[in-house]
C-alpha cells in the first residue's frame, strides 16, 4: 500500500502514543480510604505512584485505533495495481492535439521534436479512442477531425496521422495560443452522437510556450471541468534568439529599425547587413550589442552614398535562429499630402469646422497634410492646385470655383462636404444628380446615426465590434438630403450611414466618370453637432484622407497576418497583387488562394472569406499591389514583417496555465513510476489510482465510528466510578 500524502500517516501513527503517554504518567490514587484513628491529625498532600498495571486497556486500544485510522484516511492510501488505460466496454477517451505551427516553431530542431511528440500520442491510442489534430498560430486549423478520424478504418488511421504529421509546416503568423485553447476546449467539451461513452477529454498541447504567446483569452470565463490540459512543451537545442522589426517613421528620410534579444540570450554582439534589391550586400555591415532581454533601435540611410545603391533590406547576423533575422525596408518616402479646403480659413475659430478638420490633419501620424485654403482672407478665390487630390468644403461653394472644380473632378478627385445649410448643397447641384433636392430637417432633441454600411470603404475600418458603436454622437442639427430614385445606374450614389429616422447622413455620389463627391448632412462643428468631439472623428477623416491620396510606394508598413483591401489601396476595381515569390493574384483568378482553405494552409496571401476581396498577407516580404486606372498604372508597395512578439522565445513558467485556473503539466517531466506508456494496459497514475479506490473514506468512516464507541464506553465507565 501506497501513500500521496505520507506524512499524515506518520503524524496517526505519532498521535497514537499519547493515549499510552498520558496513561503511564504519575497521578494520585484514585480511591480514598477513610480511617477514624487519623482524623485528626494534619492533612498532606497524597504522594504521586507510577501506575504499575493498565487500567480499561480495551477503551486505550480504541483512543489509539481511532487515531490511526484517521491519520490514514488523510494520507490517502492507495493499492499498486495494474489498471488498463484502454477504456472497455463501449467506453472511450477524447484526445485533441493541439500543435502550434507559429513563427517561433521555425527554429532549428523544434520541428523534429514535434513530430515525434505526435507520433508520440498516436501510438498510444486505442481503436475505440476519439482523436482530432488542428494547427494553431493567429487562427487555428483543423487537419484531423473527430468525424474524419471515425469514418477512417482502424488501420488506415496511422497512415492519415502520419500524412499530418509528415506535412506539419510552421507558418509565419504570430501565436494565438489562448484563442486556440479555448476553442479546442470547447469542442471536446461538447457531448458527440456515438455510440461509446467518454470517459477521459484530454487537450494535448504541442508548443514552444514562448513569452510571446498571447494566453488573453484564458482569462475570461472558467474552463471547463471535464477537459483536462496536457502541456508538451518542446525547445530548440540551441537558446536564445534576437529579431529585428521595423519602426514605421514616415516623417523623416531614414529607416529605423528595433533589435530585440530574447531572455534567455547567451549572445550579445550583433551585426545588421543592408542589402539591396538583389539580396547583395551594401556597405559595412553596423555592429549592435543588445543585452538579453533588452531592446535596442538603430537608424539606417534609405540609400549607400558611397556605393550609390539603394537598401531594399537589412539582415541580423550573430544569431543562432535566422527566422527572423530579415527584413525589407521602404525604398522612398511618400510626398507630402496637399488638402484643399474651401471655407474660412481661421484656425482659432473653435466654433468653426476648420479648427477641428485642422488638428485632425496636423495629428495625422502616417503622413505629413498641408491645408490649402483656397479662399483667402481677402477674398480671393484660388483655382485647385493640380496635385491636390482631395477637397473639403465647409462652406458653399463658391460660383468662381466651379470650373476649377469640374477639372478636379475629371482627373478622379474626391471632395468631402458637409451640408451646413440649403445654400451649402444648392452650390453643388451641378455635381450632384438631377432632381436632387435638400431642405432643412425639423429635429424635436437630437438625432443619432442608426444604420451604418461597414462595408463602405468609409466605415470598412471601423467594422470590428470594438469600433462600431457609433451611438453616442448627438446631431442637434441636420438636412434631409432626398436623391431621385429613378434611371438611377449602378454605383451613382450610396448611402453609406444614416440617421434614425432613416434620412441619409453620409452620401458618396459619383461625379462624372471617376470623381466622387461625399456628403456630409450635417457639419462637425459644436453647433451642429457632436461629431468632432467624438473618438471616431479623426480615424473618418483619416480614412478620407487616405482612400483620396492613397500611398504612391513603399511607405505602408504591415504585419504578417494582416488583412488588406486592395481596391481601398489603389482606389479602383481592376489590380493585381505580385506576391513575395513573384506570383501575381488577380481579383477574378480562380485558383486555391481564393479560398478560406488557402489562408489556413500557409500560402502567401488569401482573402478572409470567399464573398470578400479582403486577403490575408501570410508571407513575409514585398508586396505589390498595382491599380490600373484610366491615368493609368498606380503601384503601392506593402511591407509585411514579423509580429514583434515572436521573437521574444524565452518560454514561459509551467505553471502559467495553473494561475490561469486551468490544470496543465508537462507531461514529458512525469516521472516513469507515474505513468507508464508504449502498452494498452499502462499503468495509472498515483493519483488516478487513488481516485479510483477512495480507500480514504472508509477510514475516515472506522475512525470515526472508533471515537463514537469509546465516547460512549468511556461515559459508562466514568458512570460507574461516581457510583
Amino acid at each position: 500500500m501506497d501513500f500521496l500524502t505520507p506524512v499524515f500517516a506518520a503524524v496517526g501513527l505519532a498521535a497514537a502514543s499519547i493515549p499510552v503517554v498520558l496513561h503511564m504518567l504519575r497521578r494520585a490514587p484514585t480511591q480514598k480510604m477513610p480511617f477514624s484513628l487519623v482524623r485528626f491529625l494534619k492533612p498532606s498532600r497524597p504522594t504521586l505512584t507510577k501506575r504499575s498495571r493498565i487500567e480499561h486497556w480495551p477503551l486505550m486500544l480504541l483512543r489509539m485505533l481511532a487515531l490511526v485510522l484517521i491519520g490514514l484516511a488523510f494520507a490517502r492510501p492507495f493499492l499498486r495495481e495494474v489498471i488498463p488505460i484502454a477504456p472497455s466496454d463501449g467506453e472511450a477517451q477524447a484526445v485533441a492535439v493541439l500543435v502550434d505551427a507559429s513563427a517561433s516553431m521555425r527554429r532549428d530542431g523544434v520541428r523534429e521534436q514535434v513530430q515525434s511528440i505526435i507520433r508520440e500520442v498516436a501510438s498510444e491510442l486505442n481503436d475505440g479512442d476519439l482523436f482530432s489534430l488542428s494547427e494553431f498560430s493567429a487562427t487555428s486549423r483543423p487537419r484531423i477531425t473527430q468525424e474524419t478520424f471515425l469514418r477512417t478504418p482502424a488501420e488506415e488511421r496511422p497512415a492519415l496521422i502520419e500524412a499530418v504529421v509528415e506535412a506539419y509546416e510552421p507558418d509565419w503568423l504570430h501565436t494565438s495560443t489562448g484563442t486556440a485553447m479555448r476553442m479546442a476546449a470547447d469542442e471536446l467539451a461538447q457531448e458527440k452522437n456515438t455510440s461509446v461513452t467518454i470517459k477521459r477529454r484530454r487537450l494535448i498541447v504541442i508548443t514552444d510556450f514562448q513569452r510571446g504567446s498571447d494566453l488573453d483569452e484564458l482569462k475570461k470565463g472558467d474552463w471547463p471541468a471535464s477537459v483536462a490540459v496536457e502541456l508538451k512543451t518542446v525547445q530548440a537545442p540551441k537558446k536564445g534568439n534576437a529579431g529585428v522589426t521595423l519602426i514605421s517613421d514616415r516623417r523623416t528620410d531614414q529607416n529605423r529599425v528595433r533589435i530585440s534579444s530574447a531572455g534567455d540570450s547567451l549572445q550579445q554582439q550583433y551585426q545588421l547587413q543592408p542589402f539591396d534589391s538583389e539580396g547583395n550586400p551594401v556597405g559595412a555591415a553596423i555592429s549592435v550589442s543588445v543585452a538579453p532581454g533588452q531592446r535596442q533601435s538603430v537608424t539606417l540611410p534609405s540609400t549607400d552614398a558611397a556605393a550609390g545603391k539603394v537598401i531594399a533590406g537589412v539582415e541580423l547576423l550573430g544569431d543562432e535562429h535566422p527566422f527572423d533575422n530579415v527584413i525589407d525596408l521602404p525604398e522612398a518616402d511618400s510626398p507630402v499630402v496637399r488638402v484643399a479646403h474651401v471655407g474660412s480659413s481661421d484656425v482659432n475659430d473653435a466654433d468653426s469646422m476648420r479648427y477641428y478638420l485642422q488638428r485632425v490633419l496636423d495629428g495625422n501620424s502616417e503622413r505629413d497634410v498641408q491645408v490649402v485654403d483656397l479662399i483667402q482672407s481677402d477674398g480671393v478665390v484660388l483655382p485647385i492646385p493640380a496635385d491636390v487630390k482631395l477637397v473639403i468644403a465647409t462652406e458653399a461653394v463658391p460660383e468662381s470655383l466651379r470650373p476649377s472644380l469640374t477639372e478636379f473632378f475629371a482627373r478622379s478627385g474626391t471632395m468631402l462636404a458637409a451640408v451646413t445649410s440649403v445654400s451649402a448643397a444648392d452650390s453643388l447641384k451641378t455635381f450632384l444628380p438631377d432632381r436632387f433636392e435638400v431642405q432643412e430637417a425639423t429635429v424635436d432633441d437630437y438625432a443619432m446615426l442608426g444604420q451604418i454600411d461597414f462595408q463602405h470603404p468609409l466605415f470598412s475600418s471601423f467594422a470590428d465590434a470594438r469600433f462600431a458603436d457609433f451611438s453616442s454622437i448627438r446631431f442637434w442639427k441636420h438636412r434631409n438630403l432626398s436623391f431621385p430614385e429613378e434611371d438611377r445606374s449602378p454605383g451613382d450614389w450610396t448611402v453609406a450611414a444614416g440617421f434614425d429616422n432613416g434620412q441619409p447622413a453620409i452620401a458618396d455620389v459619383r461625379v462624372a466618370e471617376s470623381g466622387r463627391l461625399i456628403l456630409f448632412a450635417s457639419g462637425w462643428h459644436p453647433v451642429d453637432s457632436q461629431l468632432a468631439l467624438s473618438t471616431r472623428f479623426p480615424p473618418l477623416i483619416t480614412r478620407i484622407v487616405t482612400l483620396s491620396n492613397p500611398a504612391a510606394k513603399d511607405q505602408l508598413v504591415q504585419t504578417v497576418g494582416d488583412i488588406i483591401r486592395p481596391e481601398d489601396i489603389v482606389s479602383t476595381d481592376r489590380w493585381t497583387v505580385r506576391k513575395p515569390d513573384g506570383t501575381v493574384v488577380t481579383p477574378s483568378e480562380p485558383n486555391d488562394s481564393q479560398s478560406p482553405a488557402a489562408a489556413n494552409s500557409g500560402s502567401a496571401v488569401a482573402p478572409a472569406n470567399p464573398d470578400s476581396s479582403a486577403m490575408v498577407l501570410n508571407d513575409p516580404g514585398r508586396y505589390v499591389v498595382t491599380g490600373i486606372t484610366d491615368d493609368g498604372e498606380r503601384s503601392v508597395v506593402l511591407i509585411a514583417g514579423l509580429a514583434a512578439s515572436e521573437s521574444n522565445t524565452e518560454m514561459l513558467p509551467l505553471g502559467q496555465l495553473q494561475v490561469l485556473g486551468i490544470g496543465a503539466g508537462d507531461v514529458s517531466e512525469t516521472s516513469e513510476s507515474e505513468l507508464s506508456r508504449g502498452s494498452p494496459d499502462g499503468q495509472l497514475n498515483s493519483s488516478e489510482l487513488e481516485r479510483t479506490q477512495k480507500w480514504w473514506r472508509w477510514l475516515l468512516l472506522s475512525g470515526l465510528t472508533c471515537l463514537f464507541v469509546e465516547s460512549l464506553w468511556a461515559a459508562q465507565i466514568a458512570k460507574r466510578q461516581a457510583a
